[in-house]
């Protein structure tokens, strides 16, 4: 069995720590997988895409413990939750940054409230928020707050996903940065009528937001193939996050003593 009703959330919901210490271990490795798939590959997924995600999710956990075992229903919902859960994440840390870094104004006189819809409405334009000067629209995606955004999602620290996965991390993944811009968008929807008004994160109204956001992005690398731009900013939102997270740099030459070096020639 793996919970009892007992065991199970005040909302009714499986939990993790709900579940008995085998399946739990195998979940915690499947969420894990999840959540980066979702970060790296397809953040808003339809209800078809999510259950192959999560199965896909479940079945590399097996592997990597090594045995298979059967994903039950309610697990399989409590890892297709880790989704949702992973946007409103993003959504929330970067929140606080939105009034500072772009210089939405706090007050509900008519004057604040007009100041504040008219700037709003114009950072969505061609997606000015993401450049680096919003006023002359210069240093497309490379914005500070899409910094902070990748810094706070993935290299928090140095068990974070980013720095523990740099297979996946990289350089930092297009579909990654496509998410970090539908989470500021979101936000920025939420001051559109000039007062902060809260606007749900929900795959079914950002879907298209993002896969809008994908494609303005892989068509900004086709154009500035030559340079090298998309990657070369890619790959600085993954060093400097790399570095905030205070993980050692994947280029760092590694220290051996006499006795490894040694060990590591025998056959």
């Amino acid at each position: 069995m793996v919970q009892s009703q007992r065991t199970m959330g005040s909302s009714g919901r499986t939990r993790a720590k709900d579940l008995d210490d085998v399946t739990k271990e195998y979940t915690v490795l499947a969420i894990d997988i999840y959540r980066c798939d979702v970060s790296v590959k397809q953040a808003f997924p339809d209800s078809t895409t999510e259950t192959t995600m999560v199965r896909s999710a479940w079945k590399d956990s097996c592997e990597e413990m090594g045995e298979g075992m059967g994903l039950p229903p309610t697990v399989a919902r409590l890892i297709a939750s880790h989704g949702s859960q992973l946007r409103g994440e993003l959504k929330t840390k970067l929140r606080p940054l939105i009034d500072n870094m772009y210089g939405f104004k706090t007050g509900q006189n008519k004057k604040t409230i007009a100041f504040n819809r008219k700037l709003a409405e114009e950072l969505k334009e061609n997606s000015t928020f993401a450049f680096k000067d919003i006023v002359n629209k210069k240093g497309l995606y490379k914005n500070p707050i899409i910094q902070s955004g990748v810094n706070m999602m993935w290299f928090a620290n140095k068990k974070d996903e980013g720095p523990r996965h740099p297979e996946l991390f990289s350089p930092l993944p297009i579909p990654a940065l496509a998410l970090v811009l539908t989470a500021i968008e979101n936000n920025i929807d939420e001051r559109l009528t000039g007062i902060r008004t809260d606007v749900p994160f929900t795959a079914n109204d950002y879907r298209a937001v993002y896969e809008s956001h994908v494609k303005a992005l892989e068509k900004f690398e086709v154009h500035t193939i030559k340079y090298k731009l998309m990657h070369k900013i890619l790959k600085r939102l993954h060093s400097v996050g790399r570095f905030h997270s205070g993980a050692q740099a994947l280029d760092a030459p590694v220290h051996l003593h006499p006795q490894q070096i040694g060990s590591r020639r025998r056959p």
